[in-house]
């Protein structure tokens, strides 16, 4: 059932029922009550058809603006769950802000409805309780930015102190998270922009500093994510830097033992032929060919480490 809260006779009010004679008025719909936000929006100005659409659709973040309200979507991203499609619309006219959350119960919501009733600050406008709403709302979004910069952080660490440990399980997820809340939040900064345009009806001028610093809030956690999501694309270009490094450096191992085993190889290979040689009846033979592969292995490898070539 939808909750109203109400200004009447200079006093905020809170109930469950439509209010009468409301001067100000805050209705929240929250999960299954899909089919009051037509009826509820239409008591409130002749809402178009597309409003509720994208309403219901639950898309990315957009807004919508009418010519007695704007409509507008935002994406309510939870602590610790970056990648929720959770969403929060909001319709806001001159005197009436209406908020709908149908996948679940909102704290972003509830945390400003409990705020504005306990404070009885419903007078001060609808875009004074809208203005809760959005505080609420970065700080969340600030709590989710520097969760992904700290793990970032923690897996910078990880890979400098342990260069062969494998870290693709971490970082991709951690970047495909990183991806996704940015390209959440990037749409909402042209929702705030709207906010705060001196052109916007629906924001009285007392309040519009307030929707100013919230835009700006909103740039730095878009940029901050931003930061995050580029530190983690080099990451994982040093990661791969440093996977390419080792296997060079296995192969070059392999080639080194290959390159001393060949000469002995060679030495045995001719001993080994089925035909008559000069010293195969050489008493001192075996020894002989034992004693010339050791003297051309090791020729070989101080030659070899004259050149550099056993370092790196």
């Amino acid at each position: 059932m939808p909750q109203y809260l109400w200004v009447k006779d200079q006093q905020t009010r809170e109930g469950q029922d439509w209010p009468q004679a409301a001067e100000i008025i805050w209705v929240d719909i929250g999960p299954g009550e899909d089919d009051a936000i037509q009826s509820v929006v239409e008591n409130l100005y002749p809402v178009h058809p597309t409003a509720i659409r994208r309403v219901l659709d639950q898309g990315r973040p957009s807004f919508l603006v009418e010519d007695d309200a704007v409509v507008f979507v935002l994406a309510l991203v939870d602590e610790g769950q970056a990648d929720d499609l959770r969403r929060l619309a909001i319709f806001l006219g001159h005197r009436f802000l209406v908020t709908v959350h149908l996948y679940g119960e909102s704290d972003v919501v509830q945390h400003a409805w409990q705020f504005i009733a306990r404070q009885q600050l419903l007078d001060e406008g609808p875009d004074f309780a809208l203005y809760h709403v959005l505080e609420n709302h970065l700080r969340v979004l600030k709590k989710v930015a520097r969760q992904l910069d700290e793990r970032f952080e923690l897996l910078h660490r990880i890979l400098l102190k342990h260069p062969y440990r494998d870290m693709a399980p971490h970082i991709l997820p951690l970047r495909k998270k990183a991806m996704a809340v940015k390209q959440l939040l990037e749409p909402e900064v042209a929702i705030f922009e709207l906010l705060k345009s001196d052109e916007f009806p629906y924001i009285q001028s007392r309040h519009r500093p307030y929707f100013e610093d919230a835009t700006y809030q909103m740039r730095e956690i878009v940029e901050e994510v931003q930061a995050t999501r580029e530190g983690l694309a080099e990451m994982v270009e040093a990661y791969t830097s440093i996977q390419s490094n080792e296997i060079n450096k296995v192969m070059k191992f392999l080639t080194i033992i290959s390159v001393l085993a060949l000469p002995a190889t060679t030495i045995a290979s001719i001993y080994g032929m089925n035909f008559n040689i000069p010293e195969i009846h050489w008493k001192y033979g075996y020894w002989y060919s034992l004693a010339l592969m050791f003297v051309v292995t090791v020729a070989l490898l101080a030659y070899m480490k004259r050149r550099d070539d056993l370092n790196g």
